[in-house]
């Protein structure tokens, strides 16, 4: 299953947001912080493994660390857990850093081009909706005419290569909404 890159764009930015509001309850030492990094990486782990990521068992690798330093006996444990947890933190946001980037970059440089694409054909005639077409249909053909245009076969050859076809429509119809 291809998994819509707008989707998963969508859950890196969300769980990379998350970030700076546990540490937010780091800095303030609050009980609810460990709970909260559990729960996070929890997350991040069915996601990653729901998007066929091999870097879910790294969330759960930092998720059994976190453990082991909760049943560890040590002197000022609190202080020992809260400095483990915060690295687990730190590790799992450079991971999905690591992963977003590349993504980001194939929407951002995907939607571009669509836009670009969009402005060249807005006014020709052969791409205005037809009066018997709903919008879904209309956005479908006009990707089925631009990948039939000889003018912009092979740079909708790249966008298929780029993004799945669920993400070109998308995109397709929030420009033209637009």
């Amino acid at each position: 299953m291809k998994t819509s890159i707008i989707e998963k764009n969508t859950f890196f930015e969300a769980s990379i947001y998350k970030v700076e509001l546990i540490s937010e309850l780091l800095r303030s030492k609050s009980s609810r912080f460990l709970a909260e990094v559990e729960r996070w990486l929890s997350e991040n782990q069915q996601a990653l493994k729901q998007f066929g990521l091999v870097e879910s068992s790294r969330m759960s690798i930092l998720q059994n660390q976190l453990f082991v330093a909760k049943t560890k006996d040590v002197p000022q444990k609190r202080r020992h857990v809260f400095m483990v947890g915060a690295n687990c933190l730190e590790t799992a946001h450079s991971l999905l850093t690591g992963l977003h980037e590349p993504i980001k970059s194939k929407l951002t440089n995907g939607r571009e081009t669509i836009q670009q694409i969009l402005m060249m054909v807005k006014d020709n005639p052969s791409y205005q909706q037809q009066q018997h077409e709903n919008f879904n249909q209309y956005v479908k053909n006009t990707w089925k005419r631009l990948r039939k245009d000889a003018q912009f076969s092979a740079v909708a050859m790249q966008l298929q290569t780029l993004l799945p076809e669920v993400d070109i429509y998308r995109i397709i119809a929030e420009e033209i909404e637009l």
